[in-house]
């Protein structure tokens, strides 16, 4: 190479670092938690990502006599069955009238494989983990299966955890522990 051409190279190099622009620095200690945004029974939720296998339209549901009053029953649901439990009556032990619940999350665990109703979906969110508050306090109803939170638009979002739902014991017995006569009432 001449001389010239040299001096061409470095004056190019020193031009190109004088006018480029820095590119941004990976914040790679920063640690965020990222879930999904959602309702049950009225009560906003957050469920973290890849606890649930994915949010479906509730599909119809053929009853199961002798079973607990939370399970709708079971649905066809990818060439299997796919037990269907209503959020309202799972967790507030009460049946909800009003608008269908259009949709149902499904969990699949070794414990554990069913879809649950939701009363909303909102969308994924991220948060920097820090914040997470583990002191807030958490609807009664759903308080056992939660595991903190985060504030997001002037509320509190519980963190619903699959896991502890899914080792529940009365959870995972849907088999009806009394039997019901005529009226609900029971043989005592």
């Amino acid at each position: 190479m001449s001389v010239s051409a040299l001096e061409d190279l470095h004056l190019l190099e020193r031009s190109y670092a004088f006018e480029a622009v820095k590119p941004p620095v990976a914040d790679s200690d920063y640690v965020r938690w990222v879930g999904t945004s959602l309702s049950i029974a009225g009560v906003p939720l957050l469920v973290g990502e890849g606890e649930i296998q994915e949010i479906i339209e509730t599909p119809p549901v053929t009853t199961i006599p002798g079973t607990k009053p939370w399970v709708m029953g079971v649905a066809s649901f990818k060439g299997g069955l796919l037990p269907i439990v209503s959020g309202d009556v799972l967790f507030r032990k009460r049946p909800y009238s009003g608008r269908v619940r259009d949709y149902c999350m499904v969990i699949n665990r070794p414990t554990m494989y069913c879809g649950i109703t939701l009363s909303g979906i909102q969308r994924d969110l991220k948060f920097p983990i820090e914040e997470r508050d583990m002191n807030h306090p958490v609807d009664p109803d759903f308080a056992p299966f939660c595991l903190g939170g985060f504030k997001h638009d002037d509320n509190f979002l519980a963190v619903l955890d699959i896991d502890k739902l899914a080792a529940d014991d009365d959870m995972c017995d849907a088999s009806a522990s009394q039997i019901f006569l005529i009226r609900g009432q029971t043989d005592d």
